[in-house]
């Protein structure tokens, strides 16, 4: 089991919080007050700078960390997951801070700024027929529908409300479907998510986490 290091977050965490003074902006009379690198629009209080300190100048998240890629989601489930964050109904102490710090305006334009990313995509590689079973075909047998089914071919994500699993770290995604288990995030249209990841097993988890992520097991001595 992966450390829920996410959640738990020291040096990213701390600098995306030394960010939000200059990228939110305040009342001081002063240049460092302007929003940096500002991609909102009039009234918005949007800066991508915060989000880089974390997620990467480009979205690209943290696979070491466990933070998600966000370039290339659509607008409306960013949207949905900021205002989630500002509610603290999906819950994480950085996310729910910067939510709720920005406005309404603003998490518009933070949903828009990385959607109109172009999202980008890690080869699966060639698996194990036992290592994507899941992912691809389910378990009928306890009710449980291939992730596939929902989220697209390879897990590139499908309308507005199901995201890309494709390249997101395993860590996230398997931070995500314990979230899911635990209630500690919205459980996604017709409650689905939350009804499919109680029926998950650890092991379920991670191989469906590691499979998505596009990277392997490490073995013993160190070597993928």
């Amino acid at each position: 089991m992966y450390k829920t290091k996410y959640f738990e977050r020291g040096k990213a965490s701390l600098k995306a919080l030394l960010f939000l003074p200059l990228a939110f902006g305040t009342h001081a009379e002063t240049s460092l007050s302007q929003p940096l690198i500002s991609a909102g629009g009039e009234g918005s209080n949007f800066s991508e700078a915060a989000c880089a300190g974390c997620h990467g100048n480009e979205g690209d998240g943290n696979a070491a960390e466990g933070i998600p890629r966000l370039r290339g989601l659509s607008a409306t489930y960013l949207r949905e997951q900021l205002q989630a964050f500002a509610s603290d109904e999906r819950k994480n102490p950085v996310m729910n801070s910067i939510a709720q710090t920005l406005s309404t305006d603003g998490i518009t334009h933070a949903a828009n700024y990385y959607a109109q990313l172009p999202p980008l995509y890690r080869p699966l590689g060639v698996k194990a027929e036992s290592d994507n079973e899941l992912a691809t075909h389910g378990r009928w047998s306890e009710n449980i529908p291939s992730c596939d089914d929902c989220h697209g071919p390879e897990g590139k994500g499908v309308g507005e409300n199901f995201p890309a699993l494709n390249g997101q770290p395993a860590l996230y995604l398997e931070n995500q479907l314990q979230a899911f288990q635990k209630g500690s995030r919205p459980p996604g249209p017709l409650h689905l998510m939350k009804n499919i990841a109680k029926k998950l097993s650890d092991a379920d988890i991670r191989t469906i986490s590691l499979y998505y992520s596009g990277s392997t097991p490490m073995t013993t001595g160190g070597q993928p």
